[in-house]
């Protein structure tokens, strides 16, 4: 038992919580964030996710370090078999969705500099559902803020959006690990210099990964490894980018390896999710008028 308990945290996932740890009297207040509908899990593919507290508050620098608890209705501890607690317990992510899910979850945070320190207690309501009403989406129910879900429901005319996965900034030493999570975006400083056309080869073959990306500050704009996936993004990278002094041009290399790990990053600051957005949302557009405008000129030239 003790082995499995060492093995689960040091692969950064929390293990089972079989009894309450958060007494009443150890509250200091409660804010509620969200009543929330999920279709079941027979009628959706996106995995249900709840954060722990509010955005604002999750953009904090020490949040990471912050003692957080979760409990299911109050006092009444869950097991955490079926679920997945994600990055310093920011997150619990639900791997099999029941209507016995439904209910209250609370995430219960604080500060673990002072001692004796109270609780601040963020809850969640979370309503399963088997299927959708058969008035659709002209239907009166929760808005679906603060986690993934498979389908927008409307509330006063109102499409509630789900909130995309962590995005972050990390400088990346020469020899460094990444620690990627699955659907977090990570936006790389690798050199020390700015440099010009980076190019990267993942365990020696060549992949489709942005590099010299020209996103607004704060973003690091080396390389962006977006919407992390185990398959094509883990390995170990070697990156060359060319650096023009003068008259005189060198190659710079650095070398890292990227691994899927719930450990946290060195060097590391989470992004806010509306910059990331904008940022992500213009490149895109900039990336498609240029091939738009190059097919344009292909058909009137080329003919």
């Amino acid at each position: 038992m003790i082995y499995l308990l060492l093995t689960l945290f040091a692969i950064g996932i929390s293990p089972p919580v079989f009894c309450t740890i958060v007494q009443p009297d150890q509250i200091a207040k409660t804010v509620f964030l969200n009543d929330t509908t999920f279709l079941a899990y027979n009628s959706s593919a996106i995995k249900c996710r709840i954060d722990c507290a509010d955005a604002e508050t999750m953009l904090q620098k020490d949040f990471r370090s912050f003692q957080k608890v979760w409990m299911f209705n109050n006092t009444e501890m869950f097991s955490a078999d079926d679920k997945t607690f994600i990055d310093s317990n920011r997150s619990l992510e639900f791997q099999v969705l029941n209507m016995e899910d439904t209910g209250s979850y609370q995430c219960c945070i604080r500060s673990t500099d002072l001692a004796y320190q109270s609780f601040v207690c963020y809850s969640t309501l979370l309503i399963v559902v088997e299927e959708m009403p058969e008035d659709g989406m002209n239907a009166t129910a929760p808005t679906t803020t603060g986690l993934f879900a498979s389908k927008a429901i409307k509330k006063n005319s109102v499409f509630s959006e789900a909130p995309p996965p962590p995005s972050w900034n990390v400088v990346i030493e020469d020899g460094d690990i990444l620690n990627a999570q699955p659907e977090n975006n990570y936006f790389l400083k690798i050199f020390e210099d700015n440099v010009t056309s980076i190019h990267c080869l993942v365990n020696e073959v060549e992949i489709k990964i942005k590099t010299s990306n020209n996103f607004p500050p704060p973003l690091y704009n080396d390389v962006l490894i977006q919407s992390f996936n185990l398959t094509d993004h883990s390995g170990v990278y070697v990156c060359n980018g060319t650096l023009q002094i003068g008259n005189e041009t060198t190659i710079e290399s650095v070398s890292f390896t990227v691994s899927q790990s719930w450990n946290d990053n060195k060097n590391a600051d989470l992004l806010d999710a509306k910059l990331v957005a904008e940022a992500l949302k213009s490149a895109f557009t900039v990336f498609s008028f240029f091939f738009i405008s190059l097919f344009i000129l292909f058909s009137v030239f080329g003919a």
